[in-house]
């Protein structure tokens, strides 16, 4: 008894180191951590110049600009996107919501700030099983340059793959559902002459027809002015969850999409928080400021895509139940 309770312990230890020597691939895989934005450079520069810049980075990369926008002021967007990325978001049901990538320029304290959004941490949050955005991600690299990740300290596949703020809030399929139709052409147009009637706060970016499929992504921007619903204010939405040095302009913009005859969109307390996961609850930039955003953005988004109800709309509660 007295040798065997020697050895046992040792034996553990060397089957443990055995274990990772031979297969460390393994233990890397489980826990190697994901955030969802690249910062590509931090440099002194004004905003023309950096859109002359990047400009020139698209036009020489694999990719192509879909569309590009200013959500407010110091800030800008290049939607991009190509074939093989199409290709490789329509191999999973909702992947249309990956098929977009992002780059923003944001003005800071006298630099430009040049990040873009990460396709594997996409490929991870959006359940994108059997599917491999890697090689995407080396294209952005070299065309765009990398310096580091950001966004939190990162969260891990398995987490990602099942990502929710908290007990009891939304994950990726838990989508806000909007009006259906009799046909995904019919959805289209109802969609579309919402965002052209621009009274709901809701308009288009940019639209991505992901091949083979009935599905359509669109991206989407907001503007409280037009609406009259402050919860819409862009800009005063991002002061509270966009605090820190580097920015993660690139969230934007936000998504709607015709999946068949139905339209449907991320729920915030996902959308948002998958991008934020790393704020709290409470505090000054905490989730508790946005207590009214998903059910505005639920409204919003219903009014865009065929008028719904008051009484048969579903309770969208805060992100505090």
């Amino acid at each position: 008894m007295l040798i065997a309770k020697n050895i046992l312990p040792q034996t553990k230890i060397l089957l443990i180191f055995l274990f990772f020597t031979i297969n460390p691939s393994a233990y890397a895989a489980d826990n190697e951590k994901f955030k969802p934005f690249i910062l590509a450079e931090q440099i002194e520069m004004t905003m023309d110049e950096a859109k002359v810049k990047l400009s020139k980075q698209i036009k020489q990369s694999p990719f192509e600009i879909i569309a590009e926008y200013s959500p407010y002021d110091d800030a800008y967007i290049y939607i991009i996107s190509n074939d093989a990325l199409k290709t490789l978001a329509s191999e999973s049901h909702y992947g249309g919501f990956a098929a977009p990538q992002r780059i923003s320029l944001t003005l800071y304290e006298g630099k430009m700030q040049i990040a873009y959004t990460n396709p594997v941490y996409m490929q991870y949050a959006y359940r994108m099983a059997n599917v491999n955005f890697q090689p995407i991600l080396d294209d952005m690299k070299q065309a765009f340059g990398f310096k580091i990740f950001f966004g939190g300290e990162g969260l891990t596949a398995r987490k990602l793959k099942r990502y929710k703020y908290s007990f009891g809030l939304e994950d990726f399929d838990s989508f806000y559902e909007l009006p259906s139709y009799d046909s995904f052409e019919e959805a289209s147009e109802a969609l579309e002459q919402g965002f052209a009637e621009r009274n709901n706060g809701i308009s288009q970016v940019y639209k991505i027809k992901i091949p083979g499929k009935e599905q359509a992504v669109y991206g989407i921007s907001m503007n409280a002015k037009d609406s009259g619903i402050e919860e819409l204010d862009t800009r005063s939405t991002m002061n509270i969850i966009d605090y820190l040095p580097l920015k993660r302009t690139a969230y934007l913009p936000y998504e709607i999409m015709v999946d068949g005859k139905n339209i449907i969109a991320l729920h915030a307390r996902f959308r948002i928080a998958s991008y934020f996961y790393d704020l709290k609850m409470f505090g000054k930039h905490g989730f508790g400021q946005l207590f009214s955003t998903p059910s505005a953005y639920y409204k919003a988004f219903s009014k865009a895509s065929g008028e719904v109800p008051e009484e048969n709309r579903p309770p969208q509660n805060g992100f505090i139940d």
